[in-house]
């Protein structure tokens, strides 16, 4: 069973109401990832995309918290995945899951990286662009997070920054700095919650 923490996130919102399936080109249905299948020999830094992958340059770096917020938890299973500079999942077909996607495990301090290029919105949409993850691991069960998205993206709304700023250090609108490898970087963070945390 996946759970949802947080608002706001069309996208996983009907992804968690029907999985195993979530959106891919406009108007379309995909399998989900297998989640459960993460790959063996994890480590807290990943790649999503490639250096042959066309699009901007990013690098995300999370730490994850225990419900208190402040805890760092190891060994938590990130899978992130995202569009193409495109805005869409995958290159052919309905079926397939989505191309661009990564697992990370966090270290003692609760840290993930992933290398990647910045996500397009998708196209004839006005949801902003954004990178989607599933938690789960050390003890506690799968679960959606709040879906990263970027300060600045011209569909990124005044109620989704305020919710953003109410959020502090856990906000999903995150801000952009260039950094002297040439990438984008950003920093998120999210909190992990037990069974009995979730609403029905």
């Amino acid at each position: 069973m996946i759970h949802r923490v947080g608002f706001y996130s069309l996208f996983a919102l009907a992804a968690a109401a029907a999985l195993p399936f979530v959106y891919g080109r406009v108007g379309e249905a995909q399998q989900a990832p297998e989640v459960a299948s993460a790959p063996a020999n994890l480590t807290w830094r990943a790649e999503i995309a490639g250096a042959d992958e066309p699009g901007e340059r990013i690098v995300i770096a999370g730490r994850v918290f225990a419900p208190d917020g402040e805890t760092p938890v190891a060994g938590i299973i990130v899978y992130g995945y995202h569009t193409d500079a495109t805005g869409h999942y995958t290159k052919s077909g309905p079926s397939r899951p989505p191309r661009l996607q990564g697992w990370a495990k966090t270290d003692k301090e609760g840290r993930f990286e992933f290398r990647t290029i910045r996500p397009a919105a998708y196209p004839g949409r006005s949801i902003p662009a954004h990178v989607h993850f599933i938690l789960w691991g050390a003890g506690f069960p799968r679960q959606w997070v709040d879906e990263l998205r970027f300060e600045g993206d011209p569909f990124v709304t005044s109620r989704m920054l305020a919710d953003a700023a109410e959020a502090g250090k856990f906000g999903a609108v995150r801000a952009l700095q260039r950094g002297a490898d040439g990438a984008l970087h950003c920093a998120v963070n999210f909190r992990v919650q037990h069974e009995s945390n979730f609403k029905n």
